[in-house]
């Protein structure tokens, strides 16, 4: 039985250093949280705050290794640094049952999460009248905010795994120990949807209820980016009615919920709510939209790191490695010495040409350049694909630093630098990452922390209503939505004429969402759901979603036979080694692994807790 605690009971946040499962053995469980805690104003809202630093741990969970890795994104065979690479047999497709080869355990903590919400709400119908008395305001906000998240946390496992159980009760806060009545199968599809659409109007309720009051505002109302907050539950509301209006999922019951097409009118009407909300501006530079603060105008959910809490975290593994890399004098760069600033001029990374200098910097200002990035080790090479699909004049290109091969001559003869580069004559070995950027200590000269991650952000909310016009047939709101996008990546440079979308037929118009959303949302876990949920035709089959199709290929469009120099490049190597860019592979094969759009349960999680049913199409 204490497995089956440990794994769906979360901790009790901001009361207690110590789990459930900790506590078993003592003979009352829940004598400190009855008699010392739930009983303030003071108590439910840290409970909350507690909550939303407990968010944190899904940031790598659903910005990378559900919602990017099992894309295209990224390289599966050498490091650009000479770094092993990280979670090959995921970028691969090649899950399974295994604790080693399932990718996620004991459904990745969701339930955890949800624990902590019942518990919530178990002490809110426990004590909340005296609590609150008076503040009916304050409890309702709290409420749709504990609503929206247990939503948010079923909507991932419905993605995931098709269903899970359905934990909306409290049986162990209650003191409820028995296997029998603590132990549930995976809910058919259709009840766990229900279940997670109750929740959301259930959150909506409690914020229409609260936002007619004034109090509210009080409520962490600086930092309101950082909680869940209604709009939140309303860019959910429509991500779920998207989902379950294009997406069939058969579940681990065996049953199949067929997508309802009349659900995406419902999900128009939630992205709608927020755009009528007038809260939500674009920012007028794209790298101020993932990087700026509390004044950041456009996210509607994120989390935060604080100075050094985030010098080690995943998006670093997609960065330069300071210490062992490779990278050090092998390759030209397009930039000065920053890593940001364009350079018409090319220098090798320890070798800097800098604008109106006649001499190269040298040794003595590589330093510089890699370790005021946040320390990275290489373990994800993006494909080169994805570069080649930006237009040069498309800001978004700026998160990426292409890192150019010289030719075997040039290496040959030490040559360092070379004035007025031209990009199509040597390819790219390969590109770095540098979205997340932090600020600069002064005492380490280093990026540290300061961070914010971005769940929800209006530019998401946008290119939602595109797919959604396409579904509607609807061309001239494709381009609408989709240029608002793309006219603040162009900035000034924006020519409607030049660079605006024109749309086209049903598949064109998706796949030009697809690929806008590539462009303005790689590392925010997006891909994956789009690959999964956009189609080629209209209400079609399963075998039509894009991650099954040529068009979903990240290098889909581009032509390459026109540059003789975009392909991918085994890096460290000489002679060089080449591999033609692929632009009609699909990201899976629908006769062979179409059952992978799911994730399996992992082994030891079954074989403790035998109610559980395995994910259809895994042995």
């Amino acid at each position: 039985m204490k497995k089956y605690i440990n794994y769906l009971a979360g901790a009790l946040l901001a009361f207690s250093a110590v789990s459930c499962a900790d506590e078993l053995d003592q003979p009352n469980p829940n004598q400190f949280t009855s008699e010392n805690f739930w009983r303030t104003e003071q108590n439910f809202t840290g409970n909350l705050t507690a909550l939303m630093n407990q968010w944190r741990g899904f940031d790598q969970t659903i910005m990378q290794d559900a919602g990017e890795l099992r894309t295209d994104f990224y390289w599966p065979t050498a490091s650009l640094d000479g770094s092993s690479l990280s979670s090959v047999y995921v970028i691969n497709n090649q899950l399974g049952t295994d604790n080693s080869n399932c990718q996620f355990a004991n459904y990745a903590g969701f339930y955890g999460m949800i624990s902590n919400c019942n518990t919530y709400l178990y002490y809110d119908a426990l004590r909340g009248d005296n609590v609150f008395a008076g503040n009916d305001a304050l409890r309702n906000y709290m409420k749709g905010m504990i609503y929206g998240m247990r939503a948010w946390c079923n909507f991932q496992i419905h993605k995931m795994w098709g269903a899970g159980p359905i934990r909306d009760d409290s049986k162990v806060i209650e003191g409820i120990y028995d296997d029998k009545l603590l132990a549930k199968p995976q809910s058919t599809v259709a009840e766990f949807v229900a279940n997670i659409k109750a929740d959301l109007k259930k959150s909506e309720e409690h914020f229409n209820l609260a936002e007619n009051k004034t109090t509210v505002s009080t409520f962490n109302s600086a930092k309101g980016q950082l909680y869940w907050n209604p709009m939140a539950t309303q860019v959910l509301a429509g991500e779920v009615y998207m989902w379950t209006g294009k997406v069939s999922t058969t579940g681990p019951q065996g049953d199949t919920f067929k997508a309802n097409p009349a659900d995406v009118a419902v999900a128009k009407t939630h992205f709608l709510n927020v755009i009528n909300s007038g809260k939500y501006s674009l920012m007028a530079n794209y790298l101020d939209a993932i990087n700026e603060g509390v004044n950041n105008t456009e996210r509607i959910f994120g989390t935060y790191y604080a100075q050094g809490e985030a010098s080690t975290n995943w998006y670093n593994y997609i960065q330069y490695d300071p210490v062992t890399g490779l990278s050090r004098g092998q390759y030209w760069t397009c930039v000065e010495k920053d890593g940001l600033t364009p350079s018409p001029n090319a220098a090798r990374l320890n070798y800097y040409y800098l604008a109106g200098e006649e001499n190269v910097k040298k040794q003595s200002d590589y330093t510089t350049f890699y370790l005021q990035r946040l320390t990275g080790q290489g373990r994800f090479q993006v494909r080169n694909a994805y570069y080649y699909q930006f237009n040069e004049l498309d800001a978004r290109r700026e998160i990426l630093q292409p890192n150019y091969r010289p030719t075997e001559e040039e290496l040959a003869n030490g040559i360092m630098n070379i004035a007025n580069f031209d990009k199509e004559t040597h390819p790219i070995a390969g590109c770095y990452v540098y979205k997340y950027r932090g600020k600069l200590d002064a005492a380490s000269n280093k990026m540290q922390g300061w961070t914010w991650m971005t769940y929800y952000r209006l530019p998401l909310v946008y290119t939602y209503l595109a797919e959604i016009a396409n579904f509607e047939g609807n061309n001239a709101d494709v381009e609408k939505y989709i240029n608002l996008v793309r006219a603040r990546a162009y900035g000034a440079n924006f020519d409607a004429a030049a660079h605006g979308y024109k749309a086209g037929t049903f598949l064109q118009n998706e796949v030009a969402v697809l690929q806008e959303k590539a462009k303005e949302f790689f590392q925010e876990g997006q891909r994956w759901w789009d690959l999964r949920r956009m189609t080629a035709v209209k209400n079609g089959s399963d075998a039509d979603h894009l991650v099954f199709r040529p068009e979903g290929c990240l290098g889909y469009g581009l032509d390459v036979a026109a540059h003789p120099n975009w392909y991918e490049v085994t890096v460290n190597s000489s002679p060089l080694g080449t591999y033609t860019i692929a632009t009609d592979q699909p990201v899976l094969d629908y006769q062979t692994k179409s059952y992978m759009v799911l994730w399996a349960l992992n082994s030891a999680l079954r074989s403790s807790e035998k109610q559980l049913a395995q994910t259809p199409g895994y042995k």
